[in-house]
């Protein structure tokens, strides 16, 4: 992997900042993204298929248009067949093609990177930049990277870590055995699924070292599946091998609702103070793993949290106590359940969360020290979080920072909103990576959000 050195600096464009008050009561059935995991394997499938397919209710957020760009830099037509969110219809290319080199802004996105590094293979050159270079620009890509190299991609990119922005030199990949890392990012394993089917020969992954978020691989698989894909592999998901070659199936997709967008707003109603707190959110269909596993620990924190259907209903105003979670199978729904941490009785332990460390903030001593700021009382570990609980609420009064991370933001809001004396919180306009109307949809429900000024 050539290196080259990277002296991009911050557009340094002006933030927004919002002051978070002290709220006591949630009430409504809130509107809330789809998923953008399946979004985005959907609509990567749909692009490697040759025909049209259709995709329902994709997600809407700044990650999606970075993906909807790649898409089409891949050759995929994507159109709204009525109102944007409601129905995608993309004409598919098969294998990916472009007649000269290509270039794709991720913005923000490390899904989106990763899964596009890997069937981008097949161009001839291809580059990938990002215009946020302080947070998805700091995201290590090297494990995969690797893997494509001994796949024959020629890969410049940034420093030993492989950092953004990378260039391959593709066109020919090969099949074979590649051995990948799945320590930091689940992702590098999901990328080579995605590009073995399209090989002119089999190919066998082999995960060594842990495997993190296993439930994103195990959402692949799914994904592939109903695509027409075949992959043999163990039950530890250790070991995969990908006849080849084989071809994506055009078809119809239908995009459920985002757990971890659920989790920030389920999370912020279970921390009201009143009673009377009551949110009722729909699509959000049982079996899924990362939703079973949220599902799981709000019911062992005491949250009041019932099933009917698709719907969730949570009720604030009880009692919740702490509890060891190992966070390796909702990794992204622990920022907002370390918030909510913050105000249950007794210490709560979040575990198994290492590549938190990778995300679009340090997303373990980032939020810990922006939520010591506030007046929790929590601890950073390596690979963990100790949060001392406090159920008679923090002090707050003082500016925190998102760190350019949407689930930081959320996190602090929930904060903000239980403090006795709320939060200013700077950096709001990173919350469009996800959930763009969270903010407009806490006030809808009864949280006081307004500008604020100065920092």
């Amino acid at each position: 992997m050539e290196q080259r050195d990277a002296r991009t600096t911050a557009a340094g464009k002006p933030g927004r900042n919002l002051s978070i008050a002290p709220t006591t009561l949630l009430r409504g059935e809130p509107s809330f993204p789809s998923s953008k995991y399946y979004t985005l394997r959907y609509l990567l499938a749909a692009t490697l298929a040759e025909g049209e397919s259709q995709i329902l209710f994709p997600a809407l957020s700044e990650d999606s248009e970075a993906l909807f760009r790649g898409c089409r830099a891949l050759g995929a037509q994507l159109d709204w067949l009525g109102e944007p969110g409601e129905r995608l219809q993309v004409r598919g290319v098969g294998r990916p093609r472009a007649a000269g080199a290509v270039l794709i802004n991720v913005g923000n996105a490390g899904a989106v990177l990763r899964l596009l590094l890997g069937v981008s293979a097949w161009l001839p050159q291809v580059t990938f930049v990002t215009d946020q270079p302080q947070s998805l620009g700091r995201r290590p890509n090297r494990e995969l990277l690797q893997a494509l190299e001994s796949l024959g991609v020629r890969v410049e990119a940034q420093g030993p870590e492989g950092y953004l922005p990378i260039t391959l030199y593709g066109g020919q990949p090969h099949g074979g055995r590649v051995v990948v890392s799945g320590a930091r990012s689940s992702q590098y394993v999901s990328a080579l699924l995605f590009l073995a089917p399209l090989l002119a020969e089999p190919l066998t992954i082999e995960v060594v070292d842990s495997l993190t978020s296993q439930v994103m691989v195990e959402l692949t698989l799914k994904v592939l599946r109903q695509a027409g894909i075949v992959i043999e592999h163990d039950a530890a998901l250790r070991r995969f091998r990908v006849p080849a070659p084989q071809a994506y199936r055009a078809g119809a997709y239908v995009v459920p609702g985002d757990y971890p967008s659920a989790a920030a707003l389920l999370a912020a109603c279970a921390a009201m103070a009143d009673p009377a707190s009551e949110l009722r959110l729909g699509r959000l269909p049982a079996g899924e793993e990362d939703g079973e596993a949220l599902v799981a620990a709000l019911l062992a924190m005491g949250c009041d949290l019932q099933r009917e259907g698709e719907t969730l209903c949570v009720r604030g105003g009880r009692p919740l106590h702490g509890l060891e979670l190992d966070g390796s199978r909702i990794i992204d729904c622990i920022p907002v359940l370390v918030a909510l941490a913050c105000f249950a009785e007794g210490r709560s332990v979040f575990y198994n969360v290492e590549n938190l460390h990778y995300k679009e903030s340090d997303r373990i001593n980032d939020l810990c020290a922006e939520l010591q700021r506030a007046g929790c009382r929590v601890t950073p570990l390596p690979d963990a979080i100790v949060v001392e609980g406090q159920p008679e609420g923090v002090e707050g009064g003082v500016w925190v920072d998102g760190h350019s991370d949407h689930r930081l933001l959320q996190a602090l809001t929930i904060v903000g909103m239980r403090s006795r004396r709320g939060l200013s919180l700077r950096g709001v306009e990173h919350i469009a990576k996800s959930f763009p109307h969270f903010f407009s949809e806490l006030q809808r429900l009864g949280a006081v959000v307004s500008p604020a000024l100065s920092w």
